[in-house]
Formats: structure tokens, C-alpha cells, sequence
């Protein structure tokens, strides 16, 4: 082993490997190693080089392709073997160029493949949606029906209540005519007696002067004149059989073939689609007092047929009438969706935060936040999207609170009217208890308070340059007032004069809408006085200038009863709250009126309109806010 190691020693140019290597690894020559390395490549070395060479004589290189035999072929062969027999002999170089044409005419066709495979995926889920919004627009109409029924039968019982008050009152009243009858046969009877027993104690002589015959007769027409028989009305219940079982209704379907093939066709259905959802979550039904809802769930709305839930408190129906009035068969329902659908129920009667007690005003922030004057628990509520947040109460000093408590005298209270927002988020309140208008932050602080040529404030508007407008019930004004949150009331002129001005709204270019004259809503609700309202409509700019007026006859046919509410929305449509006719009515701009919500409300006191498309009327004597949809009108602009 001695050679070998000699072999491996390290020449003048080389790196001299270590000693551990050397006693690792058994020393080999390089002649054996190269020879190893000649023997296990060349295999691999003509197997390379034959996979590269002519397909017929494996010894020069292709130049050809024969396209009958799929193989390549060097020049010589190619004449030899193909040419002769008539094959299609081409360069390589163009047969890979016609491959690669042929390959890409079959990418793109599949590539065509996939985006039909993505239309018809994209045309199948619309469908989906459409069929979706289908669904619950029949799960509407069976929930309309049933509350319809429901209402039928409340309407049923409300008549056979009716009906046995009625009897109860005429069989009362004869029972009473009757026991009358007895109670004067009684004093006769007890006056006789003691006029004879006052005969009995008389002497023997002066009682036989007398003669008894008479009286005995006398006593035989006061037992003819006593009641022995009288009618009466006994009820009895006759039941209304039905044949078959109470049944709401039965569901049916339609077959239709959807063609995906066609792209507009697949459009055309989804759009009709969810045009028929609409429709039939907006349906027209009759009126129907519902369940309420889980109340202040996230009160934002989506669309209407999106977040429309079953309860429904009634029907709304809509009519319209152009600017001149019309016949009532004009003011029918209207073609298309209906504008206000009821969603949900917040609120009940009571003290704690989210309750409410007579409450008689409400508007909306920009931010999406709702107010409520709680005129009854003395307080403004705040609300958010999650619910109750807040509460605005007046709060005084420690030193009043000392000198009314050693006095005995109640301690202030807030009692709001009307209360609006500046959206510098500034809180004006119209205060009943001092005749005042005080404005508060957000927070619940006061910053001013103002009395000053006021006799008895009421309405109160938010102007969009952040002043507020507040109306003079009693002082026949309007009056403007500019407040600053650090130093109070800055400046306060008088807008105009009017008759008893009571309610306030303003719109985004400044037009102050005020009610006019009194109307009384004469409908008791258990020891509340009759509520007040105005007579009519008038409007006035900012710069003093009166604008139109709607009259108490708005239309030929149809009058204010009680107006207790005003607001103007996104378009600048008059939106009127009238307690008397119990409805919500739109003003457009363009002229004529609609009836929003005809039914399900008991006394509506004031309306708003929310960025999310929602329509929040506040409800005085069911002490809640219901919250409608609203779809607001599309103005199309022409060029």
C-alpha cells in the first residue's frame, strides 16, 4: 500500500488534504477512477446522442418532419424513404410553428370554455338571488294573509264584544226600570203601613167614624199595579261552522326553463327577479297589528327586501293625486312598489332607558343617531345603531336643589316639546316648563338658554347654516336663533309672523315650512286633553320671503284633520304626520300628494327619514317609534 499512498502525495500546486481524510477514506488511483467514470457514461452518452439524430439512419442530424410517420428525419432520408411514397415532408422549424398554431387555437377554445363556464356560474348564482328574494316574498304574502286573518278575527271579536255590551246595556236598563217600578211600590207600601198603624193607636171611637172599605180597595190596586212580568234579552252563541279546516293558504308552482346559454336572457331574469321580490315584500295588504319586534336591534336598514321581517302592523296603502286635485277614483293605489313597508316596533310604554311615556317629538343626526323627546319621563333619549345610549334631563344647580328642597317646592323638570339637531351636533329643545329653548351638546350639556321675546315656544328647526328656527305658538312668530357652544345665544331676529305657528322643519336650501291656525284631534285617549295640531302649511325663506302654502283643502277632495309633525327628506319632499286622518302624507316638490301609511298608526306625532332608507314615525298613544322602509324617489336629470 505503499505505492499507493506515494501516488496521492500532494504535488507543488495542490492543496494538502489533512490527516484525518487520510486515515478515513482508502487512498484509489487516479487511473482506476477515471477509467470507472469512462465505463459508466458512455451508455448514457449514446442513448443522448441517438435521441437527437435522424429517426432512419441514427447518424445525421434531422432537418425534416414527416407528418405521415410523426417522425424527424435527416435530407437524404427524406427523399428516400417519404418523399416517393407521397407523404407531407416539412422543415422542423414549420411543423413546430403549425403545432404550436394548432396547440393555441385549442387554449383559446378552452379558454372560451371557462369564461362561458363563468357566465353561466355568474347567470346561475343572479338566479339564486332572484329565487331568494322570491322566497321571501311569498313567505311576505303568507305572512300577510295571516295577519289578515288574524285581523279578521280580531275585527270578529271586537263586533260579538259589541254585541253582548249591547245586550248587557239593554237588559240593564231593563232590570233598573224594573227595580224603579219596585222601589216606589215599596215607599207606597211602607207609607200605607204607617198610616195604619197610626189608625190602630187612634181611639176606639175615632177609628170606628171611619169607614175601611175604601182602603181595603186602595190596597187591591197597589197589588195590581206591582210588575209581575218583563222581557229580556238572553244571549246565545251560533257558531260559524266550517266545512274544512282554517287554512291561510296553499303553495303553488310555476315551471319556467331558464336558458343560460343566453346571456341577456339569464339578465333579464334576475332583474325580474328582483323586481318581483320587491313588489312582493311591498305587496298591499289590509291592516293588521302585529307582534313587536326584538327591540333597538341594529335599527339600519339595507333594502327593504333585505331586512323586511314578517311582523306587519297593517296595510299601506298609497294614492295619489296631481297638482289640481282629482276624483277619488283617481286617488286609487299606485302602480309599482309601494314607498313604505313597516319593519319593526321600538320601544313601550314605561321609565326605564328604551321605554317611553307620551312621547311627541323625533329626528335623526347626521351621524345616523335617533332623539326622542320623552315628554312624559321629562328626558330626551338618544339612540345609536346598537340602541339606547344616552339621556338628556335638566339638571340644576346644588344651590336650587337646596333653596326649592327647604321651600318645599318640586324641583325643575325638563318637558320637551320639539326638539331638533344642528349638524354641528348641537341639541336645540323646546322646553314647556319655563317657556324657554335650551340647547345642549351631545353629551348632555346645556350651553344656552334663551326667553327673550318668547311667550310660549314650540316647534324647533335646525337650519343647515347651524341656526335654529323656533316658532311662537301664542306669539304669532317665527324667530331665528344663532348659538354658539362657548358663548350661548349670539343673535336672534324674527323671521316672519304667522297664525299660531306650532310646527317647524326646514329642508337643505333653507325653506322654513311651518303649520298654521288650530286643529283639534277630538279622539280621547284615557285622561289626556285633545291634542292640537295646525290647520295648514306655510313656507318662508331665509330671507323673510313667504313661499307656498298648502291650504286645509290640499286637494278637491282631501283636507288636513290634525297636523302634529313635519319633516323634509333627501329630495326635499314634504313628509306631513296627521294625528286626525291617522296617515303619513308626501308633499313632492313637483306638485300633488301620496299617502304613505294609511293604517296602523294610533296617533302619529312626528316623522323622520334616515341615510339607510328608513321612515321613523313617532307614535304618541302607543308610546313607540315604528319604523317603516322608505324608498325615496329617483330624480333623473336631463342634459
Amino acid at each position: 500500500m505503499s505505492h499507493l499512498h506515494g501516488d496521492l502525495q500532494p504535488g507543488p500546486n495542490e492543496t494538502k488534504t489533512p490527516a484525518v481524510w487520510s486515515h478515513a477514506v482508502p487512498a484509489v488511483s487516479r487511473e482506476a477512477v477515471g477509467y470507472y467514470h469512462q465505463r459508466c457514461s458512455l451508455p448514457v452518452l449514446h442513448a443522448a446522442a441517438a435521441a437527437l439524430m435522424c429517426k432512419s439512419c441514427f447518424n445525421r442530424l434531422p432537418r425534416q418532419f414527416c407528418h405521415e410517420c410523426t417522425t424527424v428525419l435527416c435530407e437524404l432520408c427524406k427523399g428516400e424513404g417519404h418523399l416517393h411514397q407521397g407523404h407531407l415532408v416539412q422543415p422542423i422549424r414549420v411543423a413546430a410553428e403549425q403545432r404550436r398554431k394548432e396547440l393555441g387555437g385549442k387554449l383559446s377554445a378552452l379558454r372560451n370554455v371557462m369564461d362561458e363556464i363563468q357566465k353561466k356560474k355568474t347567470a346561475i348564482e343572479s338566479i339564486s338571488k332572484s329565487m331568494r328574494l322570491k322566497y321571501r316574498a311569498v313567505q311576505q304574502d303568507y305572512t300577510t294573509a295571516e295577519l289578515r286573518l288574524q285581523e279578521e278575527l280580531s275585527r270578529s271579536r271586537r263586533s260579538f264584544t259589541a254585541s253582548m255590551a249591547e245586550v248587557e246595556k239593554i237588559n240593564g236598563q231593563v232590570l233598573e226600570e224594573q227595580t224603579y217600578l219596585l222601589n216606589i211600590a215599596e215607599v207606597q207600601v211602607v207609607s200605607r203601613c204607617d198610616y195604619l198603624t197610626m189608625r190602630v193607636r187612634q181611639s176606639d171611637i175615632a177609628l170606628l167614624k171611619d169607614d175601611g172599605g175604601g182602603s181595603d180597595d186602595e190596597e187591591l190596586d197597589l197589588r195590581r199595579n206591582l210588575p209581575t212580568m218583563f222581557q229580556l234579552q238572553e244571549p246565545e252563541l251560533v257558531r260559524a261552522e266550517h266545512s274544512k279546516p282554517l287554512e291561510v293558504g296553499q303553495l303553488t308552482t310555476n315551471t319556467y326553463i331558464v336558458n343560460t346559454d343566453d346571456e341577456e336572457s339569464g339578465l333579464e331574469i334576475a332583474i325580474e327577479g328582483d323586481a318581483e321580490g320587491l313588489a312582493g315584500a311591498a305587496g298591499a295588504t289590509s291592516g293588521a297589528m302585529g307582534a313587536p319586534v326584538d327591540l333597538y336591534r341594529d335599527i339600519d336598514m339595507v333594502t327593504i327586501v333585505e331586512e323586511t321581517v314578517c311582523g306587519s302592523p297593517g296595510s299601506f296603502k298609497s294614492k295619489s293625486m296631481d297638482a289640481d286635485g282629482g276624483s277619488p277614483a283617481g286617488a286609487g293605489v299606485s302602480a309599482g312598489p309601494l314607498v313604505c313597508q313597516f319593519v319593526k316596533k321600538m320601544g313601550c310604554k314605561g321609565t326605564l332607558p328604551g321605554m317611553f311615556n307620551l312621547p311627541v317629538s323625533i329626528c335623526v343626526t347626521p351621524q345616523g343617531e335617533v332623539l326622542v323627546a320623552d315628554r312624559g319621563n321629562y328626558r330626551v333619549q338618544v339612540f345609536n345603531r346598537k340602541g339606547f345610549q344616552r339621556e338628556i334631563r335638566r339638571n340644576a344647580s346644588s344651590i336650587d336643589n337646596f333653596v326649592l328642597s327647604f321651600l318645599g317646592a318640586d324641583l325643575p323638570n325638563l318637558i320637551p316639546l320639539s326638539i331638533a339637531v344642528t349638524p354641528q351636533g348641537l341639541i336645540g329643545i323646546t322646553d314647556n316648563y319655563d317657556n324657554s329653548v335650551k340647547v345642549y351638546t351631545m353629551d348632555g350639556h346645556c350651553v344656552a338658554c334663551h326667553k327673550n321675546q318668547l311667550v310660549k315656544p314650540w316647534g324647533i328647526a335646525a337650519m343647515p347654516s347651524g341656526q335654529f328656527v323656533v316658532s311662537d305658538v301664542e306669539g304669532g312668530k317665527l324667530w331665528c336663533l344663532a348659538v354658539d357652544r362657548n358663548v350661548g345665544v349670539v343673535s336672534y331676529n324674527r323671521l316672519c309672523s304667522a297664525v299660531r305657528p306650532k310646527f317647524v322643519t326646514c329642508d337643505a336650501a333653507g325653506m322654513v315650512y311651518f303649520t298654521q291656525g288650530l286643529a283639534l284631534n277630538f279622539e280621547k285617549h284615557q285622561n289626556e286633553p285633545h291634542l292640537e295640531g295646525g290647520f295648514s302649511i306655510g313656507s318662508v325663506g331665509t330671507d323673510g320671503k313667504l313661499g307656498k302654502q298648502l291650504s286645509h283643502f290640499f286637494s278637491a277632495t282631501e283636507d288636513f284633520r290634525c297636523i302634529t309633525g313635519m319633516c323634509v327628506d333627501a329630495n326635499g319632499d314634504l313628509l306631513v304626520t296627521d294625528s286626525g286622518r291617522k296617515e303619513i302624507i308626501q308633499f313632492p316638490k313637483e306638485g300633488g300628494f301620496k299617502i304613505l301609511i294609511q293604517e296602523g298608526l294610533t296617533c302619529p306625532v312626528g316623522v323622520a327619514t334616515t341615510q339607510k332608507g328608513q321612515l321613523l314615525v313617532l307614535d304618541c298613544w302607543d308610546h313607540c317609534v315604528k319604523v317603516y322602509s322608505y324608498i325615496q324617489r329617483r330624480h333623473s336629470s336631463i342634459s
